[in-house]
């Protein structure tokens, strides 16, 4: 109410979140029933996103691609590094992660603490952590999107191609160890002759959605 915007929840067919702007005033319409607690939050720091930054644009509907999505869209993108700003404030983010080594299971515990979806937490640790990460995210076997901190000077993996065939992302359960590992026949980098030496992996499979949220340190 603070931004002259009033949330709603209520029954919405196909998407999680909508935005409606008239002058001054808004409102934001979210789906009834999101869960967890963390994916509701993002929806309405999301379209509180799109209020904030793109003033041109009477209306927003986004769905859970959108929230997802950092490589597609970049108004869409614009407005989900506006919900992890709002909800994981750097001084606080940092001061939670700084001294832990990278892994899925820091990403997940990091989630939980601010209650954020696992992407968007994976992505601000990128953001703000001083080593170098590589989120990836995959769906129907396909990279959709890769991010990293620009001013790390880490390469992006390539979106468009299958994530390696010997990856953690690929490798049967029974072949995939806990935690951050080196798979060492997995090559991330190929157009750009990076060594495979040292760059550790975990990935997060996600069954329902056919994709998966991949993890790459290069200590």
């Amino acid at each position: 109410m603070d931004r002259n915007v009033l949330v709603r929840e209520g029954y919405m067919k196909g998407a999680e979140g909508r935005l409606l702007r008239k002058k001054t005033n808004g409102i934001i319409h979210i789906r009834k029933g999101i869960t967890p607690e963390g994916r509701r939050r993002f929806t309405i720091a999301h379209e509180l996103g799109h209020w904030e930054l793109h003033g041109n644009y009477s209306q927003f509907l986004c769905d859970a691609q959108d929230m997802r999505d950092y490589g597609r869209s970049p108004l869409e993108v614009e407005a989900n590094h506006f919900a992890a700003e709002l909800l994981m404030p750097a001084s606080h983010f940092r001061a939670a992660c700084e001294k832990i080594e990278p892994s899925m299971g820091l990403i997940e515990s990091l989630s939980a603490e601010f209650e954020t979806t696992l992407t968007a937490t994976a992505i601000r640790f990128a953001d703000t952590t001083q080593r170098k990460v590589v989120v990836i995210w995959y769906e129907g076997g396909i990279i959709r999107w890769s991010y990293t901190n620009p001013k790390r000077g880490v390469p992006f993996v390539v979106a468009g191609k299958k994530p390696p065939e010997f990856s953690s992302a690929t490798l049967p359960l029974e072949d995939v160890d806990n935690g951050m590992a080196l798979y060492d026949d997995a090559d991330w980098f190929p157009e750009l002759n990076w060594g495979k030496e040292g760059v550790q992996e975990e990935t997060k499979r996600m069954p329902k959605l056919n994709a998966g949220l991949t993890l790459l340190w290069l200590p």
